[in-house]
């Protein structure tokens, strides 16, 4: 049982950190989803990009948190609380990346582009 204000700090940070990790990586997810990372696996920083990556991560964490609170799933590992918030980061950001290719389709692309991108995307990430 944690004696001093430090670790308790450091118990809760411990807890907190993989479900953070988990928010972050689903970010990461959404950026191939939405076409920000390139088929070489080259993501271009700007401010569209860092305001996806924080809106994902904090939809991530405050709708896996809302989802374990309201499934009542405080009984599993932090680290399957991480991956229940990874799931809400990436299918957050999913609805985005599905209206930007809608959107890319309304241009003229074709549905075969789109699905040729994200599949190249994918590829050159896990190189």
């Amino acid at each position: 049982m944690p004696q001093n204000n430090l670790d308790i700090i450091l118990v809760k940070l411990m807890v907190f950190l993989p479900k953070a990790f988990g928010a972050v990586i689903g970010a990461i997810l959404s950026l191939v989803l939405s076409g920000d990372i390139d088929t070489d696996g080259k993501l271009q920083l700007s401010i569209g990009v860092i305001t996806k990556v924080v809106v994902s991560a904090v939809s991530g964490a405050y709708l896996g948190q809302l989802f374990i609170d309201y499934k009542e799933l405080h009984n599993l590992s932090v680290m399957s609380q991480g991956g229940i918030m990874m799931l809400c980061s990436a299918f957050s950001l999913l609805v985005l990346g599905i209206f930007y290719q809608t959107i890319e389709m309304n241009r003229g692309k074709r549905l075969s582009e789109i699905v040729t991108e994200v599949k190249e995307a994918f590829i050159a990430i896990f190189k």
